[in-house]
Order: C-alpha cells, then structure tokens, then sequence
C-alpha cells in the first residue's frame, strides 16, 4: 500500500453489507470495482457471481493478494487490471450497461464522478453507481439550490442521476484511519436526463462562469456570456438580482443550450 494513492482501506463487513446490497448485483449484471485495495468488497462482489467483473486498482504492490481472490476465477469475464482508473477506458471492456461499486480513493474521487459524467455520450454507460466519497465531498455532491455548498458537481450529478445517501461511515471504519469520515451514495441513472448528454460542455462551460464568483450577483457575467438581444428574449433580466446558489439545475440546463444558440 502506497500512501500516494489516498488509499483507506474499509474495515467494517457490516457496511460492505449495506454496499451490497444497495447495488442489487444480478447474474447478468457487469460490474466495475475501482481501487479493490485488499479485497473486502471484491470478495463480496465475486460471491454474487456478476456476468463480467472488472476491477482496476493503481498500486501494484497489492498484485499478490488480489491475485489470490481471482485464482479460481478462470472466466476472461473476471479481471485485475493494474492501471490508472482516471485513464482506463470503460467502453473498451464493457457491452452492456454497467454498474460502479467503488470505495474511491479520496485524491481522485471527484475527476472520476465528472468523468464517468462526461462519459454518457458514449456506449456503454454507468446506469448505477455506488461511490464512498469524503462526507464533505458527499454533501457538495447532495446539496441543494440556496445552500452554500451547492455548486459545479452538484448540478452536473442532478442533471443526469437521482442521487441518495445510504450511510455516513466514521472514519474508524478505515485502515490506515483518515482524518475525515466518508458517505454512501447510490447514483440512478435518469431514464431521462435534464439535459441531452451532448450539451454537457456547454453546462460545464455556464457553471464555470457564473460559480467563478459565486459571491457576487450574476448580471454581469450574463451580459459578458449573452447577447443583449438572449437575454431579452429570455427574460434573463430576472436573474441579475441573484447569484450563482439561487439558480436550479433546470435553469443551468436552459442557460446552456442557449449558450449553444448564442
């Protein structure tokens, strides 16, 4: 185990329990495992028999003992793969829709949410998701329109999963025991989303605007990403007066296919 690599493994069986179940992994189910570390989850998800199992995980040094869980596994459909999971390639292993079950490593937790995100404009996708996030991460993640930790990734996760917490787990429940506790989340894919997956740059592109400042009311930046002529025709003047928490996720997605027009 390299300390680089953010790596806390989970201790507690009760709540690998709750993981589990929370995935409902069937027979013909295809599942991705990121960041296995010793195995506590990998175990529990190869003894749900999945149809194709693939689980990656960056620190080489944990080769032998995961390679003893995968010894009887003689399917192609069962594989280790010791890659970077930022640059792995989910399309070239996976054909059908897929599901994540994942204590993610708390370095690289949100770049893999935005890109498993970006991703849904590709075939197959994430139709499920369950992701151990740092708890302040998690309620970034889970946060409301008006509340002061809503931003960026809470609406880019809104717009195209419904999102639930099943549990906060004390940070005792790791070892080496980081200095934060972490949260359950379960991610559903929409069957339909607020937003076609194909104008996702644009949203990125309006939040990275208008949360650049997220202090100050928003007129400004408006007038600086629309014509004058969008904005009337829009009746965008009605929200120079707010700022960047005051918008909903439905009202970033009209933003951004207006962008598209502009």
């Amino acid at each position: 185990m390299k300390k680089k690599y953010g790596q806390n493994f989970l201790i507690n069986k009760s709540i690998v329990k709750e993981i589990i179940e929370a995935a409902d992994i069937k027979t013909n189910d295809e599942i991705l495992e990121i960041g296995p570390g010793d195995g506590i989850l990998t175990k529990e998800i190869i003894h749900k028999k999945p149809k194709k199992f693939i689980t990656i995980e960056i620190d080489k040094s944990l080769k032998e003992n995961l390679d003893i869980l995968f010894f009887k596994k003689t399917s192609h459909e069962y594989e280790i793969l010791f890659k970077d999971a930022l640059q792995f390639d989910e399309t070239s292993k996976f054909n059908n829709n897929f599901k994540i079950i994942s204590n993610l490593p708390y370095n690289v937790s949100l770049p893999l949410l935005i890109k498993w995100i970006n991703q849904l404009n590709k075939y197959p996708v994430a139709k499920k998701m369950i992701l151990m996030f740092q708890k302040e991460v998690a309620e970034r993640i889970l946060a409301k329109i008006n509340s002061k930790k809503y931003g960026r990734i809470s609406i880019l996760s809104s717009v195209y999963y419904d999102i639930k917490k099943i549990i906060d787990v004390d940070k005792k429940n790791f070892f080496p025991m980081p200095k934060v506790n972490s949260s359950v989340l379960v991610f559903d894919l929409l069957k339909k989303p607020m937003l076609d997956i194909s104008n996702i740059e644009n949203l990125q592109k309006v939040t990275l605007e208008l949360f650049n400042n997220r202090r100050k009311k928003i007129k400004k930046k408006l007038q600086t990403i629309f014509s004058n002529e969008i904005i009337s025709k829009n009746f965008l003047e009605e929200l120079f007066d707010l700022r960047a928490e005051n918008i909903p996720p439905q009202m970033y997605c009209k933003l951004a296919l207006l962008l598209k027009k502009n």
